[in-house]
């Protein structure tokens, strides 16, 4: 095993405006990669780009939300909405009703009980498995593939990315220009 010390740039980004978001944004650059790592108060994000297709900070302020979000994430940027789950139920009831695949005294008993779990559990495993446990499940979501399954963006992703990561971008591109100028 070897180990290499090396030189990171470190980009402090703090709120000026009242708010106490901040972050620490790392970057160790190479000719054609970048590794990211950046510690705020909305959580840990990092990652390694190992071909930029150019210069790295050029590379990293021509990135949109989605793609940037989901590297620096690990995969997490969508997140759960159970909020969204009452309207699923609600849906997939109404189209089975209308459909005739099941009863209107099955349809008022699926709405009633079943949004009373959802507002019971909100969300989680105690509220699919509640959910599995009625008797009408099979009768309206058939199997566990047709589940309330509505995302989000993570709270954590957007907050991070609008007061850290933009700001910081901003940044990159001033200095990046002024490297323009010099050339």
């Amino acid at each position: 095993m070897t180990v290499t010390k090396t030189v990171a740039e470190l980009y402090q980004v703090r709120s000026d405006t009242g708010s106490l978001a901040w972050g620490d944004i790392t970057l160790k650059c190479g000719s054609s990669s970048v590794s990211v790592t950046a510690t705020s108060d909305y959580g840990t994000f990092d990652h390694y780009w190992s071909h930029c297709g150019g210069e790295p900070k050029a590379f990293l302020t021509s990135l949109d939300f989605d793609y940037t979000m989901k590297k620096l994430s690990g995969g997490k940027l969508w997140v759960a909405d159970v909020d969204a789950y009452e309207n699923e139920i609600k849906t997939r009831i109404i189209e089975y009703r209308k459909d005739d695949c099941i009863s209107k005294e099955e349809a008022r008993t699926a709405w009633d009980e079943m949004l009373a779990i959802n507002e019971e559990f909100d969300g989680g495993d105690m509220f699919f498995n509640a959910l599995y446990e009625h008797d009408l499940f099979c009768s309206i979501f058939g199997d566990c593939e047709s589940m309330p399954s509505a995302t989000k963006y993570s709270g954590r992703c957007v907050d991070f990315y609008n007061d850290i990561w933009t700001p910081f971008i901003e940044t990159l591109k001033v200095e990046l220009l002024g490297k323009e100028k010099h050339d």
